[in-house]
């Protein structure tokens, strides 16, 4: 009666796949940006004005929409109320500081979208 063997290469195949996730999820994890300063415009002439809601961000407490004062917590049921009803084919520009954390900028403009908004612009110096 024979024996069996012991067939390793599936066992090493796996641990090479995985050996490689590792290697890659590491390193992704370990060059993540703290901060970005966010360039200039460019100076070419600016479009035309018709925006109908100017979204400004100036900190992370609050935000000012078209001149009102909206609390950055409860942004989404705000601005849907006050902003729900405009045509979803108008213009929204969102000015934030560049000091702004990444969160808290996408906090603002998932809302926006989440209202129905197409066209959103970014403003910049």
């Amino acid at each position: 009666m024979k024996k069996p063997e012991l067939n390793i290469t599936p066992f090493v195949d796996i641990m090479l796949v995985l050996l490689a996730i590792l290697m890659v999820s590491v390193t992704v994890s370990t060059y993540q940006e703290k901060t970005v300063n966010l360039p200039e415009g460019s100076k070419t002439t600016p479009a035309a004005k018709k925006a109908t809601i100017t979204i400004t961000i100036p900190n992370s407490k609050y935000v000012i929409v078209n001149g009102m004062k909206l609390s950055l917590k409860n942004f989404l049921e705000e601005f849907n109320l006050k902003f729900g009803k405009y045509n979803k084919n108008s213009l929204v520009y969102i000015a934030a500081d560049k000091d702004i954390k990444y969160g808290t900028f996408m906090r603002v403009y998932a809302s926006v979208v989440k209202t129905g908004f197409t066209q959103i612009g970014l403003l910049t110096k």
